[in-house]
């Protein structure tokens, strides 16, 4: 199981910051609470968590509790059914329409 700090370390690689910038990014004027649990002082809360998440939606939920997964969510496309079936309908036209 990961640590907090190998956690952190990990989301801040893959987000391509550093604790500074993350700190100000979601509203912190100094990194020390980063700094604290980069050396394992101290962890993190649900006020924070939930600052990182509404700032990088892209953040691994899991991740970021658990260390479980990758750090950054992969981007997914989801094609509803009634989108399916629009373009279903059209290239059905399309083919009625050449022959």
């Amino acid at each position: 199981m990961k640590t907090v700090p190998e956690i952190f370390d990990e989301l801040i690689e893959a987000l391509g910051t550093n604790y500074n910038e993350l700190a100000k990014t979601i509203g912190l004027n100094r990194s020390d609470k980063f700094y604290n649990l980069k050396s394992g002082k101290s962890t993190p809360n649900y006020e924070t968590l939930q600052a990182i998440i509404k700032a990088y939606p892209q953040v691994n939920c899991r991740f970021l509790l658990t260390g479980e997964g990758e750090p950054l969510e992969k981007e997914t496309v989801r094609i509803s059914d009634e989108f399916k079936e629009l373009v279903r309908q059209i290239v059905l036209e399309i083919q009625q329409e050449k022959f």
